[in-house]
Protein backbone atom coordinates (compact mmCIF):
# COMPACT_ATOMS: atom_id res chain seq x y z
CA UNK A 1 0.00 0.00 0.00
CA UNK A 2 3.04 2.21 1.15
CA UNK A 3 4.19 1.75 -2.70
CA UNK A 4 1.36 2.41 -4.28
CA UNK A 5 0.61 5.60 -2.79
CA UNK A 6 4.03 6.91 -3.57
CA UNK A 7 3.90 5.63 -7.50
CA UNK A 8 0.13 7.39 -7.68
CA UNK A 9 1.57 10.38 -6.08
CA UNK A 10 4.62 10.42 -8.64
CA UNK A 11 2.32 9.77 -11.78
CA UNK A 12 0.44 12.41 -10.68
CA UNK A 13 3.41 14.62 -10.50
CA UNK A 14 3.94 14.12 -14.18
CA UNK A 15 0.56 14.92 -15.50
CA UNK A 16 0.59 17.78 -13.00
CA UNK A 17 3.47 19.31 -15.00
CA UNK A 18 1.67 18.08 -18.85
CA UNK A 19 -1.36 19.81 -18.14
CA UNK A 20 1.02 23.01 -17.30
CA UNK A 21 1.75 23.96 -20.49
CA UNK A 22 -0.13 26.05 -22.15
CA UNK A 23 -2.34 25.00 -25.16
CA UNK A 24 -1.72 25.35 -28.72
CA UNK A 25 -3.56 28.17 -30.80
CA UNK A 26 -5.30 26.79 -33.68
CA UNK A 27 -2.94 28.57 -36.56
CA UNK A 28 0.56 27.12 -35.10
CA UNK A 29 -0.89 23.72 -35.30
CA UNK A 30 -2.00 24.24 -38.92
CA UNK A 31 1.58 26.10 -39.49
CA UNK A 32 3.59 22.92 -38.49
CA UNK A 33 1.34 20.76 -40.27
CA UNK A 34 1.89 22.31 -43.14
CA UNK A 35 5.97 22.65 -42.35
CA UNK A 36 5.80 19.36 -41.38
CA UNK A 37 4.02 17.81 -45.01
CA UNK A 38 6.59 20.41 -46.76
CA UNK A 39 9.62 18.99 -45.14
CA UNK A 40 8.39 15.39 -46.15
CA UNK A 41 7.79 15.81 -49.60
CA UNK A 42 10.99 17.58 -50.43
CA UNK A 43 12.16 14.38 -48.69
CA UNK A 44 10.16 12.22 -51.11
CA UNK A 45 11.57 14.19 -53.81
CA UNK A 46 15.29 14.12 -53.27
CA UNK A 47 14.73 10.01 -52.94
CA UNK A 48 13.29 9.51 -55.64
CA UNK A 49 15.70 11.51 -58.41
CA UNK A 50 18.28 10.51 -56.32
CA UNK A 51 17.56 6.81 -56.01
CA UNK A 52 15.78 6.86 -59.70
CA UNK A 53 12.43 5.02 -57.44
CA UNK A 54 10.54 6.33 -60.74
CA UNK A 55 12.02 3.69 -62.89
CA UNK A 56 11.64 1.30 -60.46
CA UNK A 57 7.75 2.35 -59.84
CA UNK A 58 7.34 2.03 -63.28
CA UNK A 59 8.64 -1.59 -64.18
CA UNK A 60 5.99 -2.46 -61.00
CA UNK A 61 3.21 -1.23 -62.49
CA UNK A 62 4.36 -2.83 -65.81
CA UNK A 63 4.27 -6.40 -64.06
CA UNK A 64 0.69 -6.35 -62.79
CA UNK A 65 -1.77 -8.59 -63.87
CA UNK A 66 -3.83 -5.42 -65.78
CA UNK A 67 -0.68 -4.43 -67.72
CA UNK A 68 -0.69 -1.00 -66.34
CA UNK A 69 1.83 0.85 -68.12
CA UNK A 70 3.34 4.18 -67.56
CA UNK A 71 2.52 7.00 -70.47
CA UNK A 72 0.15 4.32 -71.99
CA UNK A 73 1.63 3.11 -74.37
CA UNK A 74 -0.11 1.39 -77.33
CA UNK A 75 1.93 -1.19 -79.79
CA UNK A 76 1.41 -1.11 -83.37
CA UNK A 77 2.32 -4.56 -83.60
CA UNK A 78 5.09 -4.51 -86.68
CA UNK A 79 5.49 -4.96 -89.19
CA UNK A 80 7.02 -4.63 -89.92
CA UNK A 81 7.22 -2.44 -87.86
CA UNK A 82 7.29 -1.59 -86.45
CA UNK A 83 7.24 -0.63 -84.51
CA UNK A 84 5.14 1.80 -82.25
CA UNK A 85 5.73 0.10 -79.11
CA UNK A 86 6.07 3.74 -77.60
CA UNK A 87 4.08 5.84 -79.15
CA UNK A 88 0.81 7.08 -76.00
CA UNK A 89 -2.61 7.18 -76.62
CA UNK A 90 -1.95 10.78 -76.61
CA UNK A 91 0.66 11.17 -79.29
CA UNK A 92 4.49 10.77 -79.36
CA UNK A 93 6.85 10.83 -75.99
CA UNK A 94 7.90 14.58 -75.53
CA UNK A 95 11.40 14.89 -74.72
CA UNK A 96 14.00 17.49 -74.15
CA UNK A 97 17.38 16.31 -74.56
CA UNK A 98 19.44 13.26 -75.75
CA UNK A 99 19.51 11.96 -71.98
CA UNK A 100 16.10 12.22 -72.21
CA UNK A 101 15.34 10.08 -75.55
CA UNK A 102 17.98 7.42 -74.08
CA UNK A 103 15.72 7.26 -70.55
CA UNK A 104 12.41 6.52 -72.68
CA UNK A 105 14.65 4.15 -75.10
CA UNK A 106 15.56 2.24 -71.85
CA UNK A 107 12.91 2.55 -69.86
CA UNK A 108 10.25 0.95 -72.28
CA UNK A 109 12.35 -0.94 -74.11
CA UNK A 110 11.53 0.57 -77.02
CA UNK A 111 11.63 -1.30 -80.54
CA UNK A 112 14.30 -0.53 -82.58
CA UNK A 113 14.83 -1.30 -86.07
CA UNK A 114 18.54 -1.46 -87.18
CA UNK A 115 19.67 -1.04 -90.50
CA UNK A 116 22.45 -1.01 -92.77
CA UNK A 117 23.61 0.51 -96.42
CA UNK A 118 23.64 -2.43 -99.09
CA UNK A 119 23.33 -1.46 -103.04
CA UNK A 120 22.66 2.01 -102.81
CA UNK A 121 20.00 1.10 -100.30
CA UNK A 122 19.03 0.30 -96.36
CA UNK A 123 18.51 -2.94 -95.32
CA UNK A 124 17.11 -3.89 -91.93
CA UNK A 125 19.16 -6.10 -90.27
CA UNK A 126 17.81 -6.49 -86.95
CA UNK A 127 14.48 -5.79 -84.99
CA UNK A 128 16.35 -5.21 -81.57
CA UNK A 129 15.18 -3.70 -77.55
CA UNK A 130 17.16 -1.02 -76.29
CA UNK A 131 18.68 -2.36 -72.37
CA UNK A 132 21.00 0.07 -70.93
CA UNK A 133 22.94 3.00 -72.09
CA UNK A 134 26.85 3.42 -71.52
CA UNK A 135 28.29 6.75 -72.03
CA UNK A 136 27.96 6.91 -76.13
CA UNK A 137 27.17 2.95 -76.25
CA UNK A 138 23.78 2.03 -76.27
CA UNK A 139 23.50 -1.76 -75.11
CA UNK A 140 20.37 -3.44 -77.22
CA UNK A 141 19.25 -7.06 -77.24
CA UNK A 142 17.54 -8.70 -80.36
CA UNK A 143 14.10 -9.69 -81.07
CA UNK A 144 14.52 -10.59 -84.52
CA UNK A 145 17.82 -10.76 -86.43
CA UNK A 146 17.42 -10.95 -90.12
CA UNK A 147 20.92 -10.58 -91.37
CA UNK A 148 23.78 -11.22 -89.39
CA UNK A 149 26.17 -10.83 -91.77
CA UNK A 150 25.25 -7.29 -91.99
CA UNK A 151 25.82 -6.65 -88.21
CA UNK A 152 29.80 -7.41 -88.02
CA UNK A 153 31.65 -5.02 -85.76
CA UNK A 154 32.90 -1.80 -87.24
CA UNK A 155 29.70 -1.80 -89.47
CA UNK A 156 27.67 1.66 -89.95
CA UNK A 157 24.13 1.44 -88.83
CA UNK A 158 21.22 3.38 -88.48
CA UNK A 159 18.75 2.77 -85.64
CA UNK A 160 15.62 4.18 -86.13
CA UNK A 161 12.86 4.07 -83.15
CA UNK A 162 9.19 4.94 -82.88
CA UNK A 163 8.60 8.76 -83.01
CA UNK A 164 9.47 11.12 -80.00
CA UNK A 165 8.94 15.39 -80.04
CA UNK A 166 11.90 17.80 -79.07
CA UNK A 167 11.44 21.62 -79.55
CA UNK A 168 8.15 20.51 -81.56
CA UNK A 169 10.46 18.33 -84.10
CA UNK A 170 10.56 14.75 -84.22
CA UNK A 171 13.01 12.64 -83.72
CA UNK A 172 12.96 9.13 -84.43
CA UNK A 173 16.97 7.99 -85.37
CA UNK A 174 21.04 8.69 -84.49
CA UNK A 175 23.74 6.84 -86.57
CA UNK A 176 26.42 4.39 -84.89
CA UNK A 177 28.80 1.66 -85.62
CA UNK A 178 28.18 -2.20 -84.26
CA UNK A 179 30.94 -2.33 -81.68
CA UNK A 180 30.67 -5.98 -80.53
CA UNK A 181 27.98 -8.83 -80.90
CA UNK A 182 27.26 -11.65 -78.74
CA UNK A 183 25.96 -14.79 -79.30
CA UNK A 184 23.54 -14.42 -76.32
CA UNK A 185 21.42 -12.71 -78.24
CA UNK A 186 23.07 -9.02 -77.40
CA UNK A 187 24.91 -6.09 -79.54
CA UNK A 188 26.60 -2.50 -78.38
CA UNK A 189 25.94 0.48 -80.64
CA UNK A 190 28.15 3.45 -79.98
CA UNK A 191 25.93 6.54 -81.26
CA UNK A 192 28.33 8.64 -83.92
CA UNK A 193 25.61 11.21 -83.89
CA UNK A 194 22.85 13.51 -81.71
CA UNK A 195 19.15 12.19 -82.46
CA UNK A 196 17.41 13.32 -86.03
CA UNK A 197 14.31 12.07 -88.16
CA UNK A 198 15.03 9.72 -90.82
CA UNK A 199 12.19 8.35 -93.03
CA UNK A 200 11.20 4.77 -92.38
CA UNK A 201 10.71 3.99 -96.28
CA UNK A 202 13.00 5.32 -98.78
CA UNK A 203 10.43 4.58 -101.10
CA UNK A 204 7.14 5.08 -101.70
CA UNK A 205 4.86 1.51 -102.43
CA UNK A 206 2.35 1.44 -104.77
CA UNK A 207 -0.53 -1.33 -104.97
CA UNK A 208 -0.94 -3.19 -107.64
CA UNK A 209 -4.92 -3.64 -108.25
CA UNK A 210 -5.54 -4.84 -111.41
CA UNK A 211 -2.63 -8.27 -111.35
CA UNK A 212 -2.85 -8.17 -115.80
CA UNK A 213 -0.50 -5.82 -115.84
CA UNK A 214 2.44 -7.43 -113.96
CA UNK A 215 3.82 -10.78 -114.35
CA UNK A 216 6.46 -12.34 -111.87
CA UNK A 217 8.82 -15.72 -112.13
CA UNK A 218 11.66 -16.20 -109.35
CA UNK A 219 13.91 -19.18 -109.24
CA UNK A 220 15.89 -19.30 -105.79
CA UNK A 221 19.93 -19.22 -106.63
CA UNK A 222 21.77 -21.93 -104.90
CA UNK A 223 25.03 -20.24 -105.31
CA UNK A 224 26.36 -16.82 -106.59
CA UNK A 225 27.94 -17.90 -109.73
CA UNK A 226 24.57 -18.59 -111.43
CA UNK A 227 23.87 -18.75 -115.34
CA UNK A 228 21.14 -16.49 -116.29
CA UNK A 229 20.80 -17.88 -119.77
CA UNK A 230 20.79 -21.21 -118.34
CA UNK A 231 17.81 -20.72 -115.76
CA UNK A 232 15.94 -18.86 -118.25
CA UNK A 233 16.24 -21.64 -120.80
CA UNK A 234 15.89 -24.74 -118.58
CA UNK A 235 14.65 -24.46 -115.74
CA UNK A 236 11.14 -23.62 -114.04
CA UNK A 237 10.27 -20.82 -111.99
CA UNK A 238 9.78 -21.59 -107.92
CA UNK A 239 7.37 -18.65 -107.89
CA UNK A 240 5.20 -17.88 -111.09
CA UNK A 241 2.45 -14.99 -111.12
CA UNK A 242 0.54 -14.54 -114.10
CA UNK A 243 -3.22 -13.92 -113.73
CA UNK A 244 -4.40 -12.86 -117.77
CA UNK A 245 -8.13 -11.99 -116.27
CA UNK A 246 -8.47 -9.36 -114.01
CA UNK A 247 -8.99 -10.38 -110.03
CA UNK A 248 -10.36 -8.30 -107.13
CA UNK A 249 -7.58 -8.85 -104.22
CA UNK A 250 -8.22 -12.49 -102.50
CA UNK A 251 -5.98 -14.27 -100.58
CA UNK A 252 -6.42 -17.23 -101.77
CA UNK A 253 -4.86 -16.46 -105.54
CA UNK A 254 -1.30 -15.70 -106.04
CA UNK A 255 -0.94 -11.79 -106.30
CA UNK A 256 1.58 -8.94 -106.34
CA UNK A 257 0.59 -6.75 -103.10
CA UNK A 258 2.65 -3.50 -103.54
CA UNK A 259 6.14 -2.75 -105.43
CA UNK A 260 8.54 0.38 -104.99
CA UNK A 261 11.88 1.06 -106.65
CA UNK A 262 13.44 -0.68 -103.59
CA UNK A 263 11.61 -4.16 -103.46
CA UNK A 264 8.00 -6.02 -104.01
CA UNK A 265 5.57 -7.84 -101.98
CA UNK A 266 3.68 -10.81 -102.75
CA UNK A 267 1.46 -13.98 -102.35
CA UNK A 268 2.47 -17.53 -104.43
CA UNK A 269 2.30 -20.73 -104.12
CA UNK A 270 5.80 -22.83 -104.76
CA UNK A 271 6.24 -24.91 -107.81
CA UNK A 272 5.51 -28.33 -107.14
CA UNK A 273 8.64 -30.07 -106.01
CA UNK A 274 10.12 -26.99 -106.34
CA UNK A 275 12.54 -24.92 -104.11
CA UNK A 276 11.04 -23.04 -101.25
CA UNK A 277 12.31 -19.73 -100.50
CA UNK A 278 13.00 -18.44 -97.19
CA UNK A 279 14.34 -15.07 -95.67
CA UNK A 280 17.81 -14.45 -96.73
CA UNK A 281 17.54 -16.77 -99.69
CA UNK A 282 18.98 -15.01 -103.15
CA UNK A 283 16.62 -15.17 -106.25
CA UNK A 284 16.34 -14.38 -109.78
CA UNK A 285 13.03 -12.31 -110.34
CA UNK A 286 11.96 -11.61 -113.66
CA UNK A 287 9.13 -9.37 -114.10
CA UNK A 288 6.81 -8.01 -116.90
CA UNK A 289 5.45 -4.75 -116.26
CA UNK A 290 3.23 -3.52 -118.82
CA UNK A 291 3.23 0.43 -119.94
CA UNK A 292 -0.04 2.02 -121.62
CA UNK A 293 1.95 4.41 -123.09
CA UNK A 294 4.16 2.38 -125.67
CA UNK A 295 1.01 -0.48 -124.82
CA UNK A 296 3.75 -3.74 -124.42
CA UNK A 297 4.97 -5.17 -121.54
CA UNK A 298 8.67 -3.71 -120.36
CA UNK A 299 10.90 -6.81 -119.16
CA UNK A 300 13.02 -6.46 -116.00
CA UNK A 301 15.80 -9.15 -115.00
CA UNK A 302 16.74 -8.48 -111.04
CA UNK A 303 18.81 -9.87 -109.22
CA UNK A 304 17.24 -9.50 -105.19
CA UNK A 305 17.08 -11.05 -101.58
CA UNK A 306 14.16 -12.40 -99.69
CA UNK A 307 13.18 -10.30 -96.81
CA UNK A 308 10.20 -12.02 -95.33
CA UNK A 309 8.76 -15.08 -95.69
CA UNK A 310 5.58 -16.35 -93.56
CA UNK A 311 3.10 -19.30 -94.30
CA UNK A 312 -0.55 -17.89 -94.76
CA UNK A 313 -1.77 -21.27 -95.17
CA UNK A 314 -3.68 -23.16 -97.75
CA UNK A 315 -0.20 -23.10 -99.24
CA UNK A 316 0.20 -19.72 -99.76
CA UNK A 317 3.16 -17.81 -98.66
CA UNK A 318 3.79 -14.01 -98.30
CA UNK A 319 7.11 -13.26 -99.69
CA UNK A 320 9.11 -9.46 -100.21
CA UNK A 321 11.85 -9.06 -101.73
CA UNK A 322 14.70 -6.42 -102.02
CA UNK A 323 15.88 -5.10 -104.98
CA UNK A 324 19.78 -5.36 -104.65
CA UNK A 325 20.79 -5.17 -108.68
CA UNK A 326 19.40 -4.78 -112.11
CA UNK A 327 20.74 -7.64 -114.96
CA UNK A 328 20.98 -8.04 -118.59
CA UNK A 329 18.46 -9.52 -120.19
CA UNK A 330 19.49 -11.79 -123.41
CA UNK A 331 18.16 -9.84 -126.35
CA UNK A 332 16.35 -13.13 -127.88
CA UNK A 333 14.62 -13.44 -124.31
CA UNK A 334 13.01 -10.14 -124.28
CA UNK A 335 10.07 -11.11 -126.24
CA UNK A 336 9.83 -14.77 -124.89
CA UNK A 337 9.87 -14.53 -121.25
CA UNK A 338 6.66 -15.39 -120.51
CA UNK A 339 3.91 -17.36 -123.22
CA UNK A 340 1.95 -15.29 -125.10
CA UNK A 341 3.68 -11.97 -124.29
CA UNK A 342 2.55 -10.01 -126.61
CA UNK A 343 -1.03 -10.97 -127.13
CA UNK A 344 -1.39 -10.05 -123.61
CA UNK A 345 0.19 -6.58 -124.38
CA UNK A 346 -2.75 -6.51 -127.45
CA UNK A 347 -4.99 -7.53 -124.87
CA UNK A 348 -4.37 -4.95 -122.56
CA UNK A 349 -4.00 -2.11 -125.38
CA UNK A 350 -7.44 -3.14 -126.70
CA UNK A 351 -9.91 -4.56 -124.05
CA UNK A 352 -13.05 -3.89 -126.24
CA UNK A 353 -11.98 -7.21 -128.26
CA UNK A 354 -12.15 -9.39 -125.01
CA UNK A 355 -15.99 -9.04 -124.67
Amino acid sequence: MIQSKVDSRFLGTIQDTFHGLPPMPGPVKIFFMFLGAGLLLLLIGYWLKKYGAKKFILDLLKKTPLEIQGGGEDTEGRSRGANGNASRNGGPWKVSSDQDVLNKLVMSRMQVDVLVERSGQRSLAAIVNAAGVESLDVVVTFKDLVSDELLAPGAQVKCIFPEMMRDKKKVNAFVGLVKSKSDNKGMVITRRSSFGFIKRRVFARRKVADQRYIKIKIWRLEAEDYDVDFILDNIEPDVLIDNRKFQTPNPSVAQVLDISKGGIALTATFREDGNVISRNDKVLLCMLIYQPARKTFQPHLIYAEARAARSMGRGMTRLSFQFLRSLQIPPRKRSTLFKGQAVMAMSLAHPERDS
